[in-house]
């Protein structure tokens, strides 16, 4: 089981993503933007799944500052945008996610990753 902290703004994917990621039998911290996430951010925290476009503080940037926390360098972050990436979000990434798609691919690359395949969860 994964402690996964997911950020997105969008309530109803939101929920339906975090129900599919309970359901797999992880643990899931909703936040809804990057500023929220990072308030949440706690030093166990196994995974960052985390939309690009938000309010108040997007992915790229709330990924950077959490990165820069102690102990939180390594952690696998997913990323999600209906847009590509920029070469510094893509370095941020274990995997990526272009929007729209279908949910069982977050929980297929969240498995994948877990199991150390990076290479195979939608790599960035």
């Amino acid at each position: 089981m994964a402690k996964i902290l997911l950020a997105e703004d969008e309530a109803v994917i939101r929920m339906l993503l975090t129900e599919l990621l309970v359901e797999d039998g992880h643990q899931v911290i909703e936040a809804s933007d990057g500023a929220e996430a990072l308030a949440l951010l706690v030093p166990d925290i196994t995974m960052i799944v985390s939309d690009m476009m938000m309010p108040r503080m997007g992915g790229e940037e709330w990924v950077t500052t959490a990165r820069n926390r102690p102990g939180m360098e390594a952690v696998p972050v997913i990323l999600m945008s209906a847009l590509p990436l920029s070469p510094s979000a893509r370095s941020l990434s274990t995997a990526f996610l272009q929007k729209p798609f279908r949910p069982v691919s977050l929980a297929a690359a969240v498995r994948q990753i877990l199991a150390g395949d990076a290479n195979e969860a939608g790599g960035a």
